[in-house]
């Protein structure tokens, strides 16, 4: 393998073979390609693909790894490899060994966060912990996470005394282990299982540890300063000594300590493998240098991480711009007009600006301002598909006809359309089941059998089951897309949405992602078949669960997504991290906004206080994102409850350098766009999207 085109430190990351390997990669330094290249140097050494694991925080990147991994060596070999995420990984140890992972079978249910949620409303309800006629006492996100912290940790329910402090910790701790119990008896796991249940049975159970540790000769992992407690286990009970791991990371960048993500992982790897190797790659090869002077000046006042200093390899470019506003409304129209003049004016393509912010709240009023201006633009983030209630509805029929053993997607099934079974006669079928030891679909099937049902309900569930019994002969005959398409007709789910949405538009725009889904289906059938394989819906499913999605909306035609020339970006600090853009606008650069007030005067849901040294990285992260220019920008005052409130410049800001690669400036409140000006800019948007002649 040619390696002169790396540089030495890149070189030497690609090349160590044997032991512990720590790479900290800074922003910028190529670090997507030392991986590949480690990769593809391990098979050119003679390495089984299938004795490589390499692992990533999502589904894509792992993907993506893949791709380039198939262009340098070979599709085939590329395929062999053992790529995807821990989740991923667990859920196809667990498949493969269901039996030592305290699974009765490789058909189990991964539960999403929908789904999660449900267990745990439904758990606060039977023990009491809700206000009379009030559902929603306690915040459900914030219970839900201090459960997943305790099992990241590996907390047993006895030691939860010493854990709580405030009134959420006392009724999670209430719940916790009837959590557990529940997810037991529905025969599924959630996303945390999948990694913390793997760690525990190996690291107790040493018949499993040797087996497991006998699949893999080399594992790495990408983003390493993201792991969690028990992500570390699974890693330090998978690998056996020598300790083939490789990881890479970069402690500047670790942002996610909110969600249980432990930066001590990386700044403490030579202390958990002695004798690891350390290699820096510093040189950046994406940034300017004033972007870079800002980034390592704002950094280095944090003290926990491992000392190191963005190179700069691009040579000098444009003073990174300090812009103060009279107030927030001010902002926002300075940065719409200065995106207008910069894309129409000047021909930077749309796609090469993003506007970053710490809070989604804040994009409201920079959206109102593109849109104003005829500017395109794509919001980061937004709800996954597979989190859509309408795809979720399907879904729940698909497991109905497929996996009719899943408690959970049965009793939504049930649910939607209604059909008149209540709570009641959902508790009496589920009593009935537990008296039979038989699933909740056998008392569906039987419900004649089952005592004390109304008539209304007696009757809705014996035309479900009917339904039910069709549809799989219709698997059998047609498939399972076409089946699925037909029973979603049959109970008219369409028009159940239609009615939910009030509007025939909004129906059709929903329905598009059902299509989606039927499509999704009917291609992973197909590819089956060509495999010459029967389809394994649960590995489909629990796929489909892993995934991240996608916030791309379905609906658009392939015309729609082509008739703009690109779009500008808003996104999160948080979700902009690994892209990267040639002109970057970060807003709200304020006290209480960059650092979040959370740091100094924490919620009484949350579950991990504020920390300012990641706050301080997660403006690093904003910063680095930028290729050739940055603008960072402030109000002097934000109105709120109609009064104009003086705010101060973020800390951050005065930690930037002072040798002229920032310039400071003020605007002031400006006039509104003449109606001219706005007729001469409507001209100009529909220029860009019109179609060529």
């Amino acid at each position: 393998m040619d390696l002169r085109h790396m540089n030495p430190s890149q070189r030497a990351a690609v090349e160590h073979v044997d032991g512990p390997l720590l790479v900290l990669a800074g922003a910028g330094s190529g670090k997507t390609r030392v991986i590949t290249h480690r990769v593809a140097y391990l098979l050119e050494l003679g390495i089984v693909p299938a004795r490589i694991m390499a692992l990533s925080f999502t589904n894509k990147a792992a993907g993506e790894m893949r791709e380039r991994l198939a262009k340098m060596v070979s599709p085939g070999i590329a395929a062999e490899l053992s790529m995807g995420t821990f989740h991923s990984l667990g859920a196809w140890m667990m498949r493969e060994d269901p039996l030592t992972f305290g699974l009765p079978g490789p058909r189990f249910s991964i539960l999403d966060q929908g789904d999660v949620y449900g267990v745990v409303r439904s758990l606060l309800r039977e023990h009491g912990h809700h206000a009379a006629g009030n559902d929603r006492r306690f915040d459900l996100g914030a219970i839900v996470q201090r459960i997943s912290l305790w099992k990241n940790d590996f907390v047993r329910a006895e030691q939860l005394e010493s854990l709580v402090v405030d009134e959420y910790d006392v009724v999670a701790a209430a719940i916790y282990e009837h959590y557990g119990e529940r997810l037991q008896s529905l025969g599924a796991v959630d996303f945390d299982d999948l990694v913390c249940r793997i760690a525990h049975v190996l690291r107790g159970d040493e018949a499993a540890r040797d087996r497991w540790q006998g699949r893999f000769d080399y594992v790495m992992v990408d983003e390493y300063q993201d792991t969690n407690g028990a992500q570390m286990e699974l890693l330090r009970q998978l690998v056996r000594p020598p300790h083939n791991l490789a990881v890479v990371g970069d402690d500047d960048q670790a942002i996610y300590g909110w969600r249980g993500a432990k930066v001590e992982n990386i700044l403490r790897f030579e202390e958990h493998y002695p004798g690891s190797r350390v290699i820096k790659l510093q040189e950046n090869y994406r940034s300017r240098a004033p972007i870079l002077k800002a980034a390592n000046a704002v950094v280095r006042n944090n003290q926990l991480r491992h000392e190191k200093e963005l190179v700069i390899t691009r040579g000098e470019g444009s003073p990174v711009q300090l812009v103060v506003a009279a107030d927030g409304a001010a902002e926002a129209a300075w940065v719409g007009r200065k995106i207008r003049r910069m894309v129409m004016d000047e021909g930077i393509p749309t796609t090469e600006v993003a506007v970053l912010y710490r809070s989604a709240l804040q994009a409201k009023a920079i959206e109102e301002e593109l849109q104003q201006h005829g500017v395109p633009y794509r919001v980061l983030g937004g709800q996954s598909m597979y989190d859509k209630k309408e795809v979720k509805d399907a879904q729940a029929y698909l497991k109905v006809l497929v996996m009719p053993r899943d408690e959970l997607a049965l009793r939504r099934a049930l649910e939607t359309p209604p059909r008149g079974i209540g709570a009641r006669s959902m508790e009496r079928m589920a009593a009935w089941a537990r008296a039979h030891k038989a699933p909740l679909i056998e008392a569906v099937h039987r419900a004649k059998d089952v005592p004390d049902l109304p008539h209304r309900a007696l009757e809705s569930l014996e035309y479900f089951s009917r339904l039910v019994h069709r549809h799989q002969a219709r698997v059998r005959e047609a498939g399972v897309s076409t089946a699925l398409g037909e029973l979603l007709g049959a109970i008219d789910l369409q028009e159940h949405v239609r009615k939910e949405t009030g509007s025939d538009a909004a129906a059709e725009a929903r329905w598009g992602g059902v299509r989606w889904l039927l499509g999704s289906i009917d291609r992973y059938e197909q590819r089956m078949r060509g495999k010459g394989k029967p389809p394994r819906w649960s590995e489909y499913l629990g796929t489909m669960a892993l995934d991240n999605g996608s916030s791309e909306d379905p609906n658009k035609t392939e015309e729609a997504r082509t008739s703009i020339k690109g779009q500008v970006t808003l996104a999160t600090l948080h979700s902009a991290k690994g892209l990267e853009w040639d002109h970057v606008f970060i807003i709200g650069v304020e006290e209480g906004t960059m650092p979040h007030r959370r740091v100094a005067a924490p919620r009484a849901s949350d579950a991990i206080a504020g920390d300012l040294e990641e706050e301080r990285r997660l403006f690093y992260v904003g910063v680095t994102r930028a290729r050739e220019q940055l603008w960072l920008t402030r109000g002097a005052g934000r109105i709120d409850r109609g009064k104009e409130i003086p705010r101060e410049p973020s800390r951050f800001l005065l930690e930037l350098p002072d040798d002229g690669s920032v310039q400071e400036y003020q605007i002031e409140k400006e006039e509104e766009l003449s109606s001219q000006a706005m007729g001469d800019i409507a001209d100009a948007f529909l220029a860009m999207i019109r179609p060529p002649e």
